[in-house]
Order: structure tokens, then sequence, then C-alpha cells
């Protein structure tokens, strides 16, 4: 028998009735393999298919520079506190813009949904909006270009739009300003001052880690709506090597499946894209989280290939 105010909840969100804060503190409650994480997930998957029409999306990333980060996040292989200064090299951390331009190119081909350009805090604005540009110039019009930067001021934020960025993603991390020297009432700015310039907005829950504080969780997920996304979800922590992510490990991918789940009641389907399923990650150039992706051309149209025989062995249209 599942427990009576899960299936409330979860029904009631089916049906437009957002969870409150404490309908979301109870559903953290329940382990993610448990029949009342089923139940959420199911339904969660309901909302999501109307909400994006059945529809999956493959989305692509470019790291476009390494450059050691000040802003120190302790979960990116790019702070600074976790760059090894003996092997760093300052004078080679950007990916040429003629490189930039070629994955963007081969995504474009490939028909990706979406072309991100992921610069850490410390690449020089001007640069980033030079690699915007280029891009923009090279795919087709109906190409989206999403931002992924530090935090801006509005006059930067409407210099990625005239640049040619259509969407940017941003996001309120967990611990931010603990783990991070970045303040969040810079991260809460920087989301107005995007959806303020005309640019759609991604955002997520994240970095989840395993045991993370059911309360904190919770303000996380209820906060996504909020900013209006037009896809959102959830991320996991990413190991290091050398990272000091003060003893904390990745969830188990169920947890982050149920984290997403929530996530998706929370939003209805005010949010086309993501919460649970629906959208898989191909990346080229650098990777702040390490994971050894190739990049070579070959490597990037079997990765995509594979990402939309994902999606169609989930259900989704492709």
């Amino acid at each position: 028998m599942l427990d009576e105010r899960v299936e409330q909840i979860a029904d009631d969100a089916a049906q437009g009735k957002a969870p409150s804060r404490s309908d979301i503190v109870y559903l953290l409650k329940f382990d993610a393999y448990s029949p009342e994480a089923a139940y959420v997930c199911a339904k969660a998957r309901e909302i999501g298919m109307r909400a994006c029409e059945g529809r999956g999306h493959v989305y692509a990333q470019i790291g476009v520079d390494s450059t050691a980060c000040p802003k120190n996040c302790r979960f990116c292989s790019f702070a600074a506190v976790n760059v090894n200064k003996d092997s760093y090299d300052a004078a080679n951390v950007e990916v040429p813009i003629g490189r930039i331009v070629h994955y963007a190119k081969l995504f474009d081909a490939e028909k990706v949904d979406l072309i991100s350009l992921m610069a850490t805090a410390a690449l020089d604005f001007e640069r980033y909006l030079d690699m915007v540009r280029a891009v923009r110039a090279s795919v087709s019009d109906g190409m989206v270009i999403m931002a992924n930067a530090g935090d801006l001021t509005l006059e930067q934020a409407q210099a990625l739009k005239d640049a040619g960025a259509n969407a940017a993603y941003h996001a309120l991390r967990l611990d931010e300003g603990e783990w991070t020297d970045i303040a969040p009432i810079d991260r809460r700015r920087t989301i107005r001052h995007l959806k303020a310039a005309g640019l759609d907005l991604m955002t997520g829950v994240e970095p989840v880690w395993q045991g993370v504080d059911a309360l904190a969780l919770s303000e996380r997920i209820c906060g996504i709506p909020e900013f209006e996304p037009f896809s959102m979800g959830a991320c996991g922590l990413t190991q290091v090597e050398g990272a000091d992510v003060l003893g904390r490990k990745p969830p188990l991918k169920g947890f982050l499946r149920y984290v997403a789940a929530c996530t998706r009641l929370m939003c209805g389907e005010s949010a086309p894209v993501g919460g649970i399923g629906g959208v898989r990650w191909v990346d080229a150039g650098c990777d702040p989280r390490n994971r050894g992706y190739g990049e070579e051309d070959a490597h990037l149209r079997r990765q995509i290939a594979r990402a939309k025989r994902e999606l169609q062995s989930e259900g989704f249209a492709v």
C-alpha cells in the first residue's frame, strides 16, 4: 500500500497543483528506490511528457576554456584551489575559436537541439563574446546557442543577446557561498539580468550529493519555478581528482532521478524540457568534471547517435 500523502501530492501535481515546500520535504523522506519514489517518478514522467510533447532533446556543450578560476567552486577541476600549479600552463587555457566553430558546425550538421558554450568565470568577457559571435555566424539561424559563464551585469547579459545567444544556463547551487566563493545574491541577480535581457533560462538543482540536507534541497527545488526556466533538472556531484569536496560523495543515480522528479512536480508543465528524462548531453572541448570524453569528430558523432537511440528507447521522439 502506497503512502496516501505521497500519492495525493503526486496526483495533485499531475492535475496542475504544485506541491508545497512541506510536501517536497515529505517526499524527500522516502528512499529513492521505494514504491513511493517510483510512483512520484512515474507521475513526473507523465507531466514531463506532456510538457515536452513527447520529444527528446540532445544538447551539445563546448567547454571553451580551462582558466584557473578564482570563484573556487570546490567541485570544479578549474577552481584555482584545485589547479595543479606545477603543471598549469596559463598561456594555453583557451580552445581556439576556429576549433570551437568546428565543433559547433559538427553539432549543427548532426542536428542537435542546442549548443552550450561553457566558460569559466575567469575568462575575459569580451573574448567570450567573440566566441559567441563566431558560433552564431557559423550555425543555422534556428540553432539555439546557450551561454554558460560567470555572473553578469545587465549590460553584459544584453551584450550576450546581441552577440547571438538565445539562452543562458545559470543556477543558485546548493551551499552556494560555502564551498564556492560566490555570494548567493550574485547568482540571483544574474538570473534576473539574463531574463531582463530576453534570454531563455536553463537552470537546475545542483550539485546533489549523498546525504544532502533535505531542507536545503527542498529550498532549491521549490525555488526553481520562480526563475521560469525553459529547461531544468538535477545534476549530481562528480568526483574530481585532487578536489576537496568536503568529504561529499556523488549521489546514487536513483536519488538524483528522484530529485529531478520532485523538481518536475514542482514546476508542473511550465518548463518544456527536463525534470526527469528527455535530455542527453554530448560534450567537447574543456571539461571541468574531467570525464575523459574524446573530442574526435567520429567519436562526437557516435555520441550523438547514441544519445538519440537512448532517448528513443525511453519513448521520446527525436
